[in-house]
């Protein structure tokens, strides 16, 4: 065989998407920002219709098995694999001779709550604290009518309790108003002291974000130094991610999006997407996103797919600041945003 594995460290990852330099520029306590760590969970979810397990890391070995939509995995171990051209490829190891690419699975945890807190009465974030969990148009119903993913949003309209004394949470659709409904234990009610703005001392105008579409990532500035940078996976057409200044003029902590142009290959609908941060009217924005883990890799129609944790931050740390109890706000001003292509 003409490759080698070895342990899959950050320093290594770094090294491999030519991070390094932005790792050194940033302060130590800072750098945790760069970390992607293929084992955030001991689990994953797949996320495409049918993954190939390979009995060695490697595409031109025997196909072993067949993961689907949605099954969990354990993850023994993360690799980086030296191919013939001396490119490296991030692997996963799920046993003995079962191996798959990262590219299409979301790393989650399981996380059961339970809370007695009111809920305000507009309603409050929640964040979904499972792999996935069935939602309803009703308490204890039949049929599922949607699934809700690890680190997705949704606004928490009410809690209601069904025959048997079983709390659920009412999430209305942001799109169409209907409500669906989750059992409680699947759900973390956002504390407001967890939406608090990040640096809010800086003056707005000392506040920069650089979006570099060749090296897929994301930095924000203070008074021009860097605090914080991660990977982003950006838009895979030329010019869906578009160049240029912009401004994050509009953000919602939550939001169901939907592509729906008849063809099979790209149509997609996905709510719950976590910490929007939009640069254009058209809808591009920064945001978490669910359905992969291919950081630093182009993949998205033209919105700046993140890690939850890293969209997160950069939504509470840019201008305007979002009120915990304000589905979507509209800033007269945002914090500039740089989207550059450098070589």
């Amino acid at each position: 065989m003409d490759f080698f594995s070895q342990k899959f460290t950050r320093r290594d990852f770094l090294k491999i998407l030519g991070l390094g330099a932005v790792a050194a520029a940033i302060p130590g306590s800072l750098a945790k920002a760069l970390s992607m760590d293929f084992t955030e969970g001991s689990w994953a979810r797949i996320t495409r219709y049918r993954l190939y397990v390979f009995a060695e890391p490697s595409e031109k070995s025997k196909v072993q098995d067949l993961l689907k939509f949605d099954q969990l995995v354990r993850i023994e171990d993360t690799l980086s694999i030296k191919d013939s051209k001396g490119n490296q490829h991030p692997w996963l190891k799920l046993g003995e001779d079962a191996y798959i690419q990262p590219v299409f699975v979301q790393y989650v945890e399981t996380h059961r709550n339970v809370s007695s807190d009111p809920i305000p009465e507009g309603g409050c974030l929640g964040e979904i604290t499972v792999p996935a969990i069935d939602a309803f148009y009703k308490p204890r119903g039949t049929f599922a009518k949607r699934h809700y993913y690890y680190s997705s949003t949704h606004w928490v309209r009410s809690r209601v309790f069904d025959e048997y004394g079983v709390p659920w949470y009412e999430l209305p659709d942001d799109m169409n108003g209907a409500s669906y409904f989750v059992r409680a234990y699947a759900v973390r009610l956002v504390p407001a002291e967890e939406l608090t703005p990040i640096s809010p001392e800086v003056p707005p105008d000392q506040k920069r974000i650089k979006l570099d579409l060749r090296s897929q990532t994301v930095t924000a500035y203070e008074h021009d130094e860097p605090v914080f940078s991660a990977l982003v996976s950006t838009g895979l057409a030329e010019g869906s991610t578009p160049l240029g200044v912009f401004k994050t003029h509009r953000k919602r902590p939550y939001r169901r999006m939907v592509l729906q142009s008849g063809d099979r290959n790209v149509d997609y609908d996905l709510p719950g997407v976590p910490w929007v941060s939009y640069i254009t009217m058209s809808g591009v924005a920064f945001h978490g996103a669910y359905w992969h883990s291919n950081w630093g890799h182009r993949m998205s129609n033209g919105c700046i797919n993140m890690r939850s944790p890293d969209a997160k931050w950069l939504y509470r740390w840019c201008n305007p600041t979002v009120p915990a109890d304000v589905q979507y706000l509209v800033g007269e001003t945002g914090t500039r945003v740089d989207v550059v292509s450098e070589l």
